[in-house]
């Protein structure tokens, strides 16, 4: 019974943080005073939501990784992604900073965004150093 309740957790985790966030970011827009823009939002992420549970039910690759299920050669495919997302997102960010700093502003939000990435890239790579 626990490993089905396990394996139940694992199956929807992608559609739960997706559902989290998307609720969070809606409660905030909503906070800040633009509640059509909120109402906008947490319908856009409902309908995420949707398809992202009609596709995780499929088969194939795309739908073995939002399950968190799949073999070894899934599970390096998404590895990849997501290291060339981050890659993508800081050279995003650094052209960030790039263009506000030649624009004579402080950099920020941008440099921050890059501190941030490069303790997390060193924290990550000694724990999984300590860790493999």
């Amino acid at each position: 019974m626990a490993e089905q309740m396990k394996t139940a957790v694992r199956k929807h985790a992608t559609l739960a943080t997706l559902a989290i966030l998307g609720g969070a970011i809606a409660a905030a827009i909503w906070a800040g005073g633009d509640h059509g823009w909120a109402v906008a939002v947490a319908a856009f992420y409902l309908a995420c939501c949707v398809a992202l549970f009609l596709w995780s039910r499929r088969d194939g690759d795309v739908a073995a990784i939002l399950r968190l299920s799949g073999d070894e050669r899934q599970t390096m495919l998404d590895l990849r992604a997501t290291a060339a997302t981050g890659v993508a997102t800081i050279l995003f960010c650094l052209g960030g900073a790039i263009v506000n700093l030649a624009r004579g502003g402080s950099g920020n939000p941008w440099t921050l965004i890059c501190a941030v990435a490069g303790f997390a890239y060193i924290i990550a790579l000694a724990w999984s150093r300590h860790h493999h």
